[in-house]
């Protein structure tokens, strides 16, 4: 779920490969056979290998991805630039043997084969070398984006910590924006302000196995938040290391992670997180009109939608889109409401059953969940999924008693959890909901996505719970 530092190409990346090598499988069989009629390699016999397009383009959606994977395309950090188009040429041409497979499997060979895998072979450069235009450009427009950059603190001795990172290639440390560093393990108030602050996601600490000791408490600091750790040696150091060692330029690290390191079952949760939005925002829109007609005649004085800032993955601030179902000063007077009638909740989290803060209309469509629509954007947009902790706003995030509670904030958050289904409001424990969120991310796979959302739909439809 955590985006691993270990990882030096993001999801957009295997989209690109499927799209460009769907591309040329789809038409090199398609230009194979316009020139075989030009210049006269069908001999009089007519093959359509339009025929075999599609056949190609599925080898290649299943076939390249998979490759790729196994030779570790996508899980080296630390690959230079050769290095990566070698690799990727032996995938490429492994996938050019799947596809030739598929061209025997016909029933009618074309007489002019030879010619077509001649194409195909020619193909196979153009298409990494698309790819690398695509990819120089994509960094080239992120490079400066602090937005897309990871937060990292850095730690060790001064000098260390400056020759270290000194040595990371050029091209990977633009990946990051450094927003601290720090030379004692007992700054650890510094580190958890810092945390907070910049909404960090990755530790790096200088100076080799000695250095795990003396800043033990800032790594334990860390781990308990989900936050991942990279002990950064030398490589002469780390030779015996095995598993979870990555070497990056000059040096290797071992990545503690408390998370699940990624695989394929997390990259597929974010395609259809995108797909279920978007189907179920179509599905959907007759009951957007609905309610923005309700909230109006309801409370004309104020807008349709509801925008707050809630901490999404790692702290990190997004803007939450919900259907206003309260009056225009609902945050203003929320100290007023806490005072007067209290807190249902027990945490930094604040709940109230009739809270005369919300609307006729604005009960209705809580009730039904119809204001949570809207997130369907913050979805697609890649801050939020359809299942995960539900965020919450900054303040409260804040205000967490423990550090341990940020665990739940080293996911992606979503539309719909444990708690949501089995207490839904009806327990007012925050501990018992913060359990619950943990536990989510302790066991997460695939299938429990797919049962939590299965799971929602009675709870949304009986309304179960809903305030």
């Amino acid at each position: 779920m955590t985006r691993n530092s270990k990882f030096y190409l993001s999801s957009f990346y295997p989209f690109l490969d499927f799209a460009l090598v769907a591309i040329f499988a789809y038409f090199s069989p398609c230009v194979t056979n316009l020139l075989a009629h030009w210049f006269g390699w069908a001999q009089g016999g007519h093959f359509n290998l339009f025929m075999a397009s599609p056949f190609l383009a599925g080898a290649a959606l299943v076939a390249v991805p998979v490759i790729l994977r196994q030779v570790g395309f996508y899980h080296k950090q630390n690959m230079q630039r050769v290095s990566t188009a070698l690799r990727q040429l032996v995938a490429f041409a492994m996938y050019y043997c799947c596809a030739s497979a598929i061209y025997l499997s016909l029933e009618e060979v074309p007489p002019f084969y030879s010619h077509t895998l001649l194409v195909n072979m020619v193909g196979i450069p153009l298409v990494i070398f698309g790819r690398y235009l695509v990819v120089r450009w994509w960094n080239l427009s992120r490079s400066n984006v602090d937005e897309y950059r990871r937060h990292v603190i850095l730690a060790g001795a001064p000098d260390a910590v400056e020759k270290g990172w000194n040595t990371f290639p050029e091209y990977w440390r633009k990946n990051f924006s450094v927003v601290g560093r720090i030379a004692s393990g007992d700054d650890t108030e510094v580190v958890q302000q810092l945390i907070q602050t910049h909404s960090v996601n990755g530790l790096y600490v200088f100076g080799g196995l000695p250095a795990h000791h003396t800043f033990e408490h800032v790594i334990a600091q860390c781990e308990v938040q989900g936050i991942d750790v990279n002990l950064v040696l030398r490589n002469h150091m780390g030779a015996s290391l095995r598993a979870d060692v990555n070497e990056v330029g000059e040096n290797r690290m071992i990545v503690l992670s408390s998370t699940p390191v990624y695989s394929w079952a997390r990259f597929f949760k974010s395609v259809i997180d995108r797909i279920m939005a978007l189907i179920i925002l179509i599905c959907s829109s007759p009951l957007w009109l609905v309610a923005a007609i309700g909230i109006k005649i309801s409370d004309p004085k104020g807008p349709v939608f509801f925008r707050q800032r809630r901490s999404g993955v790692y702290g990190r601030v997004f803007h939450m889109w919900k259907f206003r179902s309260m009056y225009v000063d609902a945050e203003a007077r929320l100290d007023e409401i806490k005072a007067k009638y209290g807190n249902e909740m027990n945490g930094p989290i604040f709940k109230l059953t009739n809270d005369p803060r919300i609307f006729k209309f604005g009960h209705f469509i809580r009730k039904t969940s119809i204001d949570e629509l809207p997130q369907l954007l913050n979805i697609l947009c890649g801050d939020m999924s359809i299942v995960g902790p539900r965020p919450l706003p900054v303040y409260e995030t804040e205000a967490f008693p423990k550090i341990e509670h940020r665990r739940r904030l080293s996911v992606k958050p979503g539309l719909t959890c444990f708690w949501q289904i089995e207490d839904r409001s009806d327990n007012g424990d925050f501990d018992n909901m913060v359990a619950k969120d943990l536990r989510y991310i302790d066991e997460w796979s695939l299938w429990l996505d797919v049962k939590l959302f299965f799971r929602t739909i009675p709870a949304v439809l009986f309304r179960k719970g809903a305030k």
